[in-house]
């Protein structure tokens, strides 16, 4: 089931918001051990102009002590890009996703421990209400009865987040800000060269509609050949875009994926990501990268390059050798040989006579 996670301290917000898959109840405590457990910590809801909806909270203290419940209706928006909500405060501000005073008022009321409070929530639409999405959180506070008014000791609040969709021209409209791949380290430096696995991928989406949208899709890795080297899902399990904000989704290609497959050469990346609160729409883009393990390749050149020259130098002294044995050899053969004696002519002159 969706999931909101809402823990607001006495000295600021801290809100956990995971919008998306998780537990059915949530709960909050406070530094002196007062807690609250809510279900469900996400409502959504839809609804025509000028229509009143009714639904429940269930409210339960897990503390050893009696409390009292308090209750605040706000406005939310995107914070960041990691789907963080920011509570909107005051009256100081126009956000035209606004619904808090949709909701009608909650009183205070005494919970003892272990017990359920079912709260009945409603919700009054406007008649001139803007289609597409409304954001609203109520948020729960739980104070030990003699410490009630003081402000000496404020719990932590736990929230549910309201996400209304009015009916009427919706508006589905997500783009691409950034799909890049970096190095899948701390820094996640981006470029288009890198020495290994693993890689991680940022795909950044902007939401200029009117309604939150849930795109969920996959990357897919071809090699230079054309074969399919990994694939890795994106937003899934589902996190909404809030409309008028930009999201933020990765994902990392390492062993888990590859196993012990060594990449090389390069790869083409495909992101494909459908959206949609009626017919579906399609997102595409693409990227090539390089895969060189350069350190790998200099090392085996660098052997490559001493075992040349050792080669060579070894070849260049056994030629030595040979050529100086065979020069040895030759001279010994000299000083063995006997000398020629010459021939007598003396004879031959006489008789020519």
């Amino acid at each position: 089931m969706k999931k909101a996670a809402l823990l607001i301290s006495g000295l600021g917000v801290v809100m956990l918001y995971a919008c998306i898959g998780g537990p059915v109840a949530l709960a909050a405590s406070g530094g002196g051990g007062q807690a609250l457990e809510i279900a469900p910590p996400l409502i959504p809801l839809r609804a025509n102009p000028g229509q009143t909806l009714n639904t429940t909270i269930d409210l339960r203290d897990i503390s050893k002590t009696d409390l009292i419940v308090t209750n605040q209706i706000n406005d939310f928006v995107a914070n960041g890009e990691d789907g963080t909500p920011k509570i909107l405060t005051g009256n100081n501000y126009n956000d035209p996703f606004s619904m808090k005073n949709w909701i009608s008022p909650l009183p205070s009321f005494q919970l003892a421990p272990q017990k359920i409070e079912t709260l009945n929530i409603s919700i009054s639409v406007p008649t001139n209400a803007s289609p597409g999405g409304h954001y609203g959180v109520i948020r729960f506070t739980g104070t030990p009865p003699q410490m009630n008014g003081t402000g000496v000791s404020l719990s932590a609040s736990v929230g549910a987040l309201v996400l209304l969709t009015v009916n009427g021209k919706i508006n589905d409209q997500l783009s691409v800000q950034e799909f890049s791949v970096n190095d899948g380290g701390k820094n996640a430096k981006a470029g288009s060269f890198f020495e290994s696995a693993p890689l991680g991928f940022v795909v950044r989406l902007k939401n200029s509609g009117n309604i939150q949208e849930e795109p969920i899709g996959n990357i897919k890795i071809t090699d230079m050949f054309g074969r399919t080297t990994a694939g890795v899902n994106i937003n899934i399990p589902p996190h909404n875009v809030l409309p008028d904000s930009i999201r933020k989704f990765t994902a990392t290609i390492d062993k888990t994926v590859i196993g012990n497959k060594r990449l090389f050469g390069r790869y083409h990346a495909d992101l494909y990501l459908s959206y949609g609160t009626g017919t579906q729409k399609v997102l595409t883009a693409s990227l090539t990268f390089w895969v060189i393990p350069w350190k790998l390749i200099l090392t085996v050149v660098v052997a490559l390059i001493a075992a040349f020259f050792v080669l060579r130098a070894l070849l260049h002294n056994y030629k030595r050798r040979i050529i100086s044995k065979a020069q040895v050899g030759g001279q010994a053969v000299h000083r063995t040989s006997p000398p020629k004696q010459r021939k007598r002519a003396s004879g031959f002159r006489r008789n020519k006579k």
